[in-house]
Protein backbone atom coordinates (compact mmCIF):
# COMPACT_ATOMS: atom_id res chain seq x y z
CA UNK A 1 0.00 0.00 0.00
CA UNK A 2 2.85 2.39 0.86
CA UNK A 3 4.66 1.61 -2.40
CA UNK A 4 1.46 2.34 -4.35
CA UNK A 5 1.00 5.64 -2.48
CA UNK A 6 4.61 6.60 -3.29
CA UNK A 7 4.07 5.80 -6.98
CA UNK A 8 0.90 7.89 -7.04
CA UNK A 9 2.74 10.77 -5.35
CA UNK A 10 5.61 10.64 -7.86
CA UNK A 11 3.23 10.47 -10.83
CA UNK A 12 1.06 13.30 -9.46
CA UNK A 13 4.14 15.44 -8.84
CA UNK A 14 5.37 14.96 -12.41
CA UNK A 15 1.95 15.90 -13.81
CA UNK A 16 1.67 18.83 -11.40
CA UNK A 17 5.06 20.29 -12.29
CA UNK A 18 4.42 20.03 -16.04
CA UNK A 19 0.82 21.31 -15.85
CA UNK A 20 1.83 24.19 -13.60
CA UNK A 21 5.06 25.38 -15.18
CA UNK A 22 5.03 24.17 -18.81
CA UNK A 23 1.44 24.17 -20.08
CA UNK A 24 -0.31 27.39 -21.13
CA UNK A 25 -2.90 28.77 -18.72
CA UNK A 26 -3.98 31.87 -20.68
CA UNK A 27 -4.56 33.01 -24.22
CA UNK A 28 -4.08 36.73 -24.75
CA UNK A 29 -5.13 38.54 -27.90
CA UNK A 30 -4.11 42.08 -28.65
CA UNK A 31 -2.48 44.57 -30.96
CA UNK A 32 0.85 46.33 -31.16
CA UNK A 33 1.23 48.99 -33.86
CA UNK A 34 0.17 47.29 -37.11
CA UNK A 35 0.45 43.78 -35.68
CA UNK A 36 -2.05 41.33 -34.25
CA UNK A 37 -0.61 39.40 -31.33
CA UNK A 38 -1.96 36.08 -30.04
CA UNK A 39 -0.05 34.61 -27.11
CA UNK A 40 -0.42 31.42 -25.11
CA UNK A 41 1.00 32.05 -21.66
CA UNK A 42 1.97 29.95 -18.71
CA UNK A 43 0.83 31.67 -15.51
CA UNK A 44 4.36 32.71 -14.53
CA UNK A 45 5.05 34.68 -17.70
CA UNK A 46 2.71 37.49 -16.75
CA UNK A 47 1.43 39.83 -19.44
CA UNK A 48 4.63 40.28 -21.48
CA UNK A 49 4.81 38.92 -25.00
CA UNK A 50 7.01 36.24 -26.53
CA UNK A 51 7.13 37.75 -29.97
CA UNK A 52 7.46 41.51 -29.58
CA UNK A 53 11.24 41.18 -29.84
CA UNK A 54 10.60 40.36 -33.53
CA UNK A 55 9.06 43.82 -34.02
CA UNK A 56 11.02 45.96 -31.56
CA UNK A 57 14.45 45.26 -30.14
CA UNK A 58 14.61 42.70 -27.34
CA UNK A 59 15.69 45.23 -24.70
CA UNK A 60 12.86 47.73 -25.33
CA UNK A 61 10.31 47.83 -22.52
CA UNK A 62 6.89 47.99 -24.21
CA UNK A 63 4.11 49.39 -21.99
CA UNK A 64 1.21 46.96 -21.53
CA UNK A 65 -2.42 48.09 -21.50
CA UNK A 66 -5.64 46.14 -21.09
CA UNK A 67 -8.94 46.83 -22.82
CA UNK A 68 -10.94 46.29 -19.61
CA UNK A 69 -10.18 46.51 -15.89
CA UNK A 70 -11.34 42.91 -15.38
CA UNK A 71 -8.50 41.54 -17.52
CA UNK A 72 -5.61 42.51 -15.18
CA UNK A 73 -7.69 41.19 -12.27
CA UNK A 74 -7.99 37.86 -14.09
CA UNK A 75 -4.22 37.88 -14.70
CA UNK A 76 -3.58 38.49 -10.97
CA UNK A 77 -5.98 35.71 -9.91
CA UNK A 78 -4.35 33.23 -12.28
CA UNK A 79 -0.92 34.33 -11.02
CA UNK A 80 -1.95 33.71 -7.39
CA UNK A 81 -3.46 30.30 -8.15
CA UNK A 82 -0.49 29.29 -10.29
CA UNK A 83 1.96 30.60 -7.70
CA UNK A 84 0.33 28.60 -4.91
CA UNK A 85 0.18 25.41 -6.99
CA UNK A 86 3.71 26.03 -8.28
CA UNK A 87 5.07 26.40 -4.75
CA UNK A 88 3.31 23.20 -3.66
CA UNK A 89 4.49 21.15 -6.65
CA UNK A 90 8.01 22.61 -6.38
CA UNK A 91 8.21 21.66 -2.70
CA UNK A 92 6.87 18.18 -3.53
CA UNK A 93 9.61 17.76 -6.14
CA UNK A 94 12.27 18.96 -3.70
CA UNK A 95 10.91 16.52 -1.12
CA UNK A 96 11.08 13.65 -3.60
CA UNK A 97 14.67 14.55 -4.49
CA UNK A 98 15.60 14.72 -0.79
CA UNK A 99 14.01 11.32 -0.07
CA UNK A 100 15.73 9.83 -3.11
CA UNK A 101 19.09 11.27 -2.02
CA UNK A 102 18.66 9.87 1.49
CA UNK A 103 17.79 6.43 0.09
CA UNK A 104 20.87 6.47 -2.17
CA UNK A 105 23.12 7.51 0.74
CA UNK A 106 21.73 4.71 2.93
CA UNK A 107 22.38 2.27 0.08
CA UNK A 108 26.06 3.19 0.27
CA UNK A 109 26.49 5.68 -2.59
CA UNK A 110 29.06 8.42 -2.06
CA UNK A 111 27.95 11.96 -1.28
CA UNK A 112 29.63 13.29 -4.43
CA UNK A 113 27.83 10.78 -6.62
CA UNK A 114 24.44 11.53 -5.00
CA UNK A 115 25.04 15.28 -5.34
CA UNK A 116 25.89 14.89 -9.03
CA UNK A 117 22.81 12.72 -9.60
CA UNK A 118 20.54 15.26 -7.90
CA UNK A 119 22.09 18.15 -9.85
CA UNK A 120 21.64 16.21 -13.08
CA UNK A 121 17.98 15.53 -12.26
CA UNK A 122 17.37 19.20 -11.44
CA UNK A 123 19.03 20.39 -14.68
CA UNK A 124 17.10 17.84 -16.77
CA UNK A 125 13.82 18.87 -15.09
CA UNK A 126 14.45 22.58 -15.66
CA UNK A 127 15.41 22.03 -19.31
CA UNK A 128 12.36 19.82 -19.86
CA UNK A 129 9.99 22.38 -18.35
CA UNK A 130 11.44 25.24 -20.42
CA UNK A 131 11.42 23.16 -23.62
CA UNK A 132 7.80 22.15 -23.05
CA UNK A 133 6.81 25.73 -22.15
CA UNK A 134 8.35 26.92 -25.43
CA UNK A 135 6.82 24.06 -27.43
CA UNK A 136 3.32 24.44 -25.96
CA UNK A 137 3.42 28.20 -26.65
CA UNK A 138 4.01 27.69 -30.38
CA UNK A 139 0.41 28.59 -31.25
CA UNK A 140 1.44 32.15 -30.35
CA UNK A 141 1.53 34.30 -33.43
CA UNK A 142 2.33 37.75 -34.69
CA UNK A 143 0.54 38.67 -37.91
CA UNK A 144 0.09 41.91 -39.86
CA UNK A 145 -3.14 43.69 -39.04
CA UNK A 146 -5.17 45.04 -41.93
CA UNK A 147 -5.61 48.68 -41.07
CA UNK A 148 -7.07 51.34 -43.35
CA UNK A 149 -5.98 54.30 -41.25
CA UNK A 150 -3.05 56.52 -42.10
CA UNK A 151 0.30 55.65 -40.57
CA UNK A 152 0.18 58.70 -38.29
CA UNK A 153 -3.13 57.48 -36.82
CA UNK A 154 -1.80 54.09 -35.75
CA UNK A 155 -1.40 53.42 -32.04
CA UNK A 156 2.24 52.40 -31.79
CA UNK A 157 3.61 53.01 -28.31
CA UNK A 158 2.04 50.17 -26.28
CA UNK A 159 0.79 46.63 -26.50
CA UNK A 160 -2.96 46.51 -25.91
CA UNK A 161 -4.44 43.19 -24.81
CA UNK A 162 -8.06 43.13 -26.01
CA UNK A 163 -8.99 39.73 -24.53
CA UNK A 164 -7.71 37.30 -21.93
CA UNK A 165 -9.08 33.74 -22.10
CA UNK A 166 -8.46 31.24 -19.35
CA UNK A 167 -7.42 27.85 -20.80
CA UNK A 168 -8.81 25.40 -18.20
CA UNK A 169 -6.92 22.17 -18.99
CA UNK A 170 -3.56 22.95 -17.35
CA UNK A 171 -5.04 24.48 -14.16
CA UNK A 172 -7.41 21.52 -13.81
CA UNK A 173 -4.53 19.04 -14.20
CA UNK A 174 -2.45 20.99 -11.67
CA UNK A 175 -5.32 20.96 -9.14
CA UNK A 176 -6.01 17.25 -9.77
CA UNK A 177 -2.30 16.51 -9.27
CA UNK A 178 -2.44 18.41 -5.96
CA UNK A 179 -5.46 16.34 -4.88
CA UNK A 180 -3.65 13.14 -5.92
CA UNK A 181 -0.61 14.16 -3.90
CA UNK A 182 -2.75 14.83 -0.82
CA UNK A 183 -4.47 11.44 -1.16
CA UNK A 184 -1.11 9.69 -1.58
CA UNK A 185 0.30 11.50 1.46
CA UNK A 186 -2.74 10.56 3.52
CA UNK A 187 -2.42 6.90 2.46
CA UNK A 188 1.30 6.92 3.17
CA UNK A 189 0.86 8.40 6.65
CA UNK A 190 -2.03 6.08 7.52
Amino acid sequence: MKARASTIFIFATAIGVLATFAAPWLELRGTYAAWRVIEWHTFWRGDGAFLLANVVSANVNVPIEFATTAMPATMREVMWLGGALGAWHGLALIGLLAVGARMRLRAGASRLRVTLEILTLVVVNVLLVFALAWLLALPSSLTPKVDFRAGADLHTNSLIWSSVTWLPLAPMLAVLAWVGQLIALFQRLR
